[in-house]
């Protein structure tokens, strides 16, 4: 039986890389189609110039929070990330913006690669870490994160690097402690650390977040200040209008639907999160790390208070995990791939133009601003359906085995 399996595998993933390579060829030739029509919107990098100038505001001892750092433009992170930032004046913006983007497609490469060894991927694909993460520039949130020149990409390999590497590191905690200190949603992993038994993991991510925003307080006093202590960090509308839809958290639902004080939201928050990190913990232990991983991931952006659109990378893990189980023949998995690529691919929806922009609207998302949060639903909802599939499985094996127990022996005698 097992031998006869192994080709049908052998068979499926074959069909499913040429199926891939087509999909994953036609996304890229739309992408680039898509640059060469409008160049300079996309080549801009907007994100990247803010995070440049905050660095240079804190060399020149200059406010980050009393205006804008690149024109109007706000600069929303912790001092700690501007004295990140701090370097980056060093290279030219042209130069930059080339190692920015080739860095950023290492680590997504990374993290792809992290993920399928994590969930049993041999070592050797090195032909579906490289397609996946293709696919994975095609996904809206991906996709958004590289043309803007955004962070999240390296903080999403932060995160990954450090809950799915090796348990017996004495350096675990600290990926999750610095991306919490860039940007606070990491926090989440705290909390999921410390409910899977490993406080020394998550004391080390508490310790490097305090040191980090320690930094920020000798780099920047005055800064550090405002942010922590005068509420600068729990403003949400000072990035954009929170009732916006181009916010796609639960804030930002709730406040659409009416809803614009913040017991609400803290009340809906604390019962997802609870919900979110109550899952993770039961995957943890069913030996589901990357699931675990990615239901705190999408789940940081859906209890942020303020969540873009390119804040949803989690779905990379996502992706690579229903791929493996659509390889080894889950249906259901296969299915479930199908849906989270129709709601994050990044096709064009709307030209540019006045009310859209520079850049050409794309994904599900531009549509209907909620797409992400009912995605993340749904993955919570399947989350649950199949742990509990799993436990009425492992339940009637435990059965079946106590009855054979209990039959009588024959009189031939134990088998020796």
């Amino acid at each position: 039986m097992v031998a006869a399996q192994a080709p049908d595998t052998a068979m499926r993933r074959r069909r499913l890389m040429r199926w891939g390579v087509v999909g994953v060829g036609v996304a890229l030739v739309g992408q680039a189609v898509v640059l060469a029509l409008w160049p300079a919107a996309h080549l801009l990098m907007i994100d990247l110039q803010v995070y440049r100038a905050g660095g240079e505001h804190i060399v020149r001892h200059e406010q980050l929070y009393t205006g804008g750092v690149l024109l109007d433009l706000p600069f929303v992170y912790p001092p700690f990330a501007a004295a990140l930032f701090a370097p980056l004046s060093l290279l030219p913006l042209d130069v930059l913006k080339v190692a920015w983007t080739a860095g950023g497609i290492g680590l997504l490469a990374y993290v792809v690669h992290r993920c399928g060894r994590s969930i049993g991927v041999p070592a050797g694909s090195a032909a579906s870490t490289m397609l996946l993460t293709l696919l994975a520039t095609c996904l809206d949130p991906v996709r958004t994160t590289l043309y803007l020149g955004q962070i999240n990409i390296v903080l999403l390999a932060f995160v990954v690097g450090d809950v799915l590497g090796r348990r017996d590191s004495r350096w675990r905690g600290v990926g999750v402690g610095i991306a919490a200190a860039v940007k606070l949603t990491p926090l989440v992993f705290v909390v999921y650390l410390l409910l899977t038994g490993r406080r020394r993991a998550a004391a080390t991510a508490v310790g490097v977040f305090v040191a980090a925003a320690g930094i920020g307080f000798l780099a920047a006093p005055a800064d550090s200040v405002a942010y922590w202590f005068d509420g600068t960090f729990a403003a949400a509308d000072r990035i954009s209008d929170v009732a916006g839809s181009a916010n796609h958290s639960l804030n930002g639902l709730l406040a659409r639907l009416g809803s614009h004080g913040t017991v609400a939201w803290l009340v809906g928050a604390a019962v997802l999160g609870t919900v979110t990190v109550g899952l993770a913990v039961r995957e943890h232990r069913a030996g589901q790390e990357v699931l675990a991983l990615t239901l705190c991931g999408l789940g940081s952006a859906a209890l942020a208070p303020f969540a873009w659109s390119h804040h949803w990378v989690w779905v990379v893990p996502l992706v690579v995990l229903l791929a493996h189980r659509a390889v080894t023949g889950d249906r259901a998995a296969g299915a479930a791939l199908v849906g989270v690529l129709a709601a994050t691919v990044a096709m064009v929806t709307a030209l540019p133009g006045p009310g859209v922009g520079p850049i050409p609207s794309t994904g599900l998302i531009s549509l209907q601003p909620d797409v992400y949060l009912l995605l993340f639903l749904a993955v919570l909802a399947g989350s649950s359906v199949q742990r509990r599939r799993r436990t009425g499985a492992a339940g009637a094996g435990t059965s079946a085995r106590s009855a054979a127990d209990q039959r009588p022996r024959t009189a031939e005698g134990p088998r020796r």
